[in-house]
């Protein structure tokens, strides 16, 4: 794949190595980044099209149910994936749709923390560091069962209006 290819009516396809670049820089001005997820490894969560926004770190140590921006340690791929466990400096990472973990990435690998979800232009229920409940296995359980579950409650109070 070219490190840059403009596509008429999709925009500008970049390489994984570019992508990181153009993190790391925002990053350095302590600005979040923004684009466009394309794949399907943390689907319900982060559907690909979704628009993502990736945070500095700064002093923010990633946890459990963290959703994480990542230079893969064999690989050179970014991925996305949530936080499974954590040991010292170094993050037990799974994509929420993913049959096998990507393993254990240490945190200089770590380019940030995905704050943000859009789709269709609307931003999407997305768990911050403010809910209590964050950590407990019961939420990273049923998380990604979430947004199927929301449109059945509002069928479901449409149906009781009428």
């Amino acid at each position: 794949m070219k490190a840059l290819e403009v596509q008429p009516d999709k925009g500008i396809s970049l390489s994984a190595p570019v992508i990181i670049e153009l993190i790391e820089a925002v990053h350095e001005k302590e600005a979040s980044f923004r684009f466009k997820a394309k794949g399907f490894s943390m689907t319900s969560a982060i559907r690909d099209g979704d628009v993502i926004t990736v945070s500095p770190l700064k002093d923010i140590m990633p946890r459990r149910g963290d959703v994480l921006a990542f230079r893969h340690p064999e690989r050179p791929h970014m991925l996305v994936h949530r936080v499974l466990h954590s040991k010292g400096k170094k993050y037990f990472i799974k994509g929420d749709n993913c049959p096998e973990a990507d393993g254990w990435v240490p945190v200089e690998n770590v380019l940030g923390l995905i704050t943000r979800v859009e789709r269709r232009g609307k931003a999407r229920f997305w768990p911050n560091r403010i809910t209590p409940s964050r950590g407990s296995d019961l939420y990273l359980l049923f998380y990604p069962l979430w947004p199927p579950v929301r449109r059945l409650l509002a069928r479901g109070y449409r149906f009781l209006r009428k």
